[in-house]
C-alpha cells in the first residue's frame, strides 16, 4: 500500500531534521562563523572582485557555483550575518535528501516509508562526517547525492517536483566534478525508461561534465597539490576498512581506536576490507538496478578521490589518507553505499546469515553514532567583533579577519 506523504509531513521530517542536525553542532547557528573557504575564498572574493567575476573563477580544478552564489547572495547583507547564512543554506541542502526520499517518488525503489525513514535518519547520524556538516564549503558534497537520487527517483509530473529537479541537476554539475560520474548514470536510466525527463536531465549533466571536464583540463593540474600517491595495496586496505567500513560503523572516534592497535591491524584492515567488499559485490549481482548504480556512483566518488585527494603538500598521499579524521569528505558516499546496502540486506528475502550479519553490523552503527554525535565547536574567534571593525574601517583599508580552522584568514578591501 503507497503511502502518501502530504506537504505537512514533509515539514515536520524537515523540522526533525533541522533539529538532528544543529544538536550535532550547535554553534553552527547560535555562534555561526566562517569555515575556511566559506570565508578564506568565497565570501572575500565575491566582496574583493564582484559578484560577477567571482561566480565564473574555478577553484581546485572545477566550478563550485553552489558556494559562488551563496556568497554572491550574502553580499546583500550585513557581514555580521554572512556565517549564519552560509551554514543555513548548507544545513537546507543536508536535508533535502530527506525530504526526497521521504516523498512518494521513492515508493516503487522502496516502498516501506518506515525504511525510507530510517536510512534518512541514519544519512543524519552518520559517523565520520563531520568536515561536511553544515559548511558551504562541502555543500556540494550533499548536492552530489540529491542528483543522483533525482535521477534514480520516479519521474514527477508535478510542475515543482520538475523545478526542483533541474535546479538539483543544473547546480550539481557545476558545483564539482560529480556530474562525470552521473552522467553515464543518467543516460543507463534514459535508455531503460526512455522518458523525456529523463533524457532531460541526462542532457543537463552531460553539459556540466563537458563545462567541468574543460574547466579541469586547463585548471585542473596547475591547482592541485603534485605530491606523490605513494599508493600500496596495504594502504587500500586500510583506507577502505578505516575510513569507509570501520568509519561509518564506529565512527571516527571507534576506528582511531582499532586502527592504533600496533600490531595487527594491516590484518584486520585486510580481512574487514574483503567483508565490505564482499556486501559490495552481492549488491551488485542481487540489488535492484537503482541501488547497483548508487552503489557504483559511491565507488567512482572512492577511486577518484584516491586518485586525486588533496589532504598533504609534503607527504605521499595514502600514507596519511587511511588515518581516521583525514579526508572526511572522501568517505561520504561510499560511507552512505556501505550502510543503505546493510540496509537492504536486512530484507525478508535475504538468506538468514547476511540478515544476521547486517543486523549485527548496524547495532555496531549505534556505537559510532554515539561517539562522533556531537562534533566539537568551532573555536570561538569572536568574529562579531572582527565584522564590527570591518565596518568602521575606511574605505580602502585592508581588513585581515581570522577563521575556522585556526591558522586560517579572511582579507576584505573595504569599500
Amino acid at each position: 500500500m503507497k503511502l502518501h506523504v502530504g506537504w505537512r509531513l514533509q515539514v515536520f521530517i524537515f523540522m526533525i531534521a533541522f533539529a538532528i542536525l544543529i544538536s550535532r553542532r550547535p554553534d553552527a547557528l547560535f555562534n555561526a562563523q566562517f569555515w575556511a573557504e566559506d570565508g578564506n575564498c568565497w565570501y572575500a572574493e565575491a566582496y574583493n572582485l564582484g559578484i560577477l567575476q567571482s561566480l565564473v573563477l574555478p577553484k581546485g580544478g572545477y566550478f563550485q557555483t553552489i558556494s559562488r552564489l551563496s556568497a554572491a547572495f550574502a553580499q546583500f547583507f550585513p557581514l555580521v550575518w554572512v556565517p549564519l547564512i552560509f551554514n543555513l543554506i548548507a544545513i537546507v541542502i543536508q536535508i533535502l535528501p530527506v525530504n526526497l526520499i521521504a516523498s512518494v517518488r521513492f515508493w516503487q525503489l522502496i516502498p516501506n516509508l518506515n525504511t525510507r525513514l530510517f536510512l534518512a535518519l541514519l544519512y543524519l547520524a552518520l559517523p565520520n562526517s563531520f568536515e561536511i556538516h553544515a559548511n558551504i564549503t562541502n555543500a556540494h558534497w550533499h548536492l552530489a547525492l540529491l542528483a543522483c537520487m533525482v535521477v534514480l527517483a520516479t519521474p514527477s509530473h508535478v510542475l515543482v517536483w520538475q523545478v526542483f529537479d533541474i535546479a538539483v541537476i543544473v547546480l550539481s554539475a557545476l558545483s564539482g566534478p560529480f556530474s562525470i560520474l552521473l552522467t553515464p548514470i543518467a543516460a543507463i536510466m534514459w535508455w531503460l525508461r526512455r522518458r523525456k525527463w529523463s533524457f532531460i536531465l541526462f542532457l543537463g549533466l552531460s553539459a556540466g561534465t563537458v563545462i567541468q571536464g574543460l574547466a579541469i583540463l586547463f585548471t585542473g593540474h596547475s591547482s592541485r597539490f603534485h605530491t606523490p600517491l605513494g599508493a600500496t595495496p596495504g594502504l587500500f586496505a586500510k583506507i577502505l576498512a578505516s575510513q569507509v567500513f570501520l568509519g561509518a560503523l564506529l565512527g571516527q572516534k571507534g576506528s582511531k581506536f582499532i586502527s592504533s592497535i600496533s600490531f595487527g591491524y594491516s590484518i584486520i584492515a585486510i580481512f574487514v576490507a574483503i567483508a565490505g567488499i564482499s556486501a559490495f559485490l552481492y549488491c551488485l549481482l542481487k540489488a535492484s538496478l537503482e541501488l547497483r548504480l548508487f552503489s557504483i556512483f559511491a565507488a567512482g566518488v572512492f577511486a577518484l578521490s584516491l586518485f586525486s585527494p588533496v589532504v598533504s603538500e609534503t607527504v605521499p598521499q595514502w600514507s596519511i589518507l587511511w588515518l581516521p579524521g583525514t579526508g572526511v569528505r572522501y568517505w561520504f558516499l561510499p560511507m552512505l553505499a556501505f550502510i543503505t546496502i546493510l540496509t537492504w540486506l536486512l530484507g525478508a528475502e535475504k538468506p538468514r546469515q547476511l540478515q544476521l550479519i547486517a543486523k549485527i553490523a548496524l547495532v555496531t552503527m549505534i556505537a559510532g553514532i554515539i561517539v562522533d554525535w556531537r562534533y566539537p565547536a568551532f573555536a570561538d574567534l569572536d568574529f562579531k567583533k572582527y565584522a564590527r571593525q570591518f565596518v568602521e574601517a575606511p574605505i580602502g583599508t585592508k581588513v585581515t579577519i581570522p577563521i575556522n580552522p585556526p591558522g586560517w584568514s579572511m582579507e576584505l578591501v573595504k569599500r
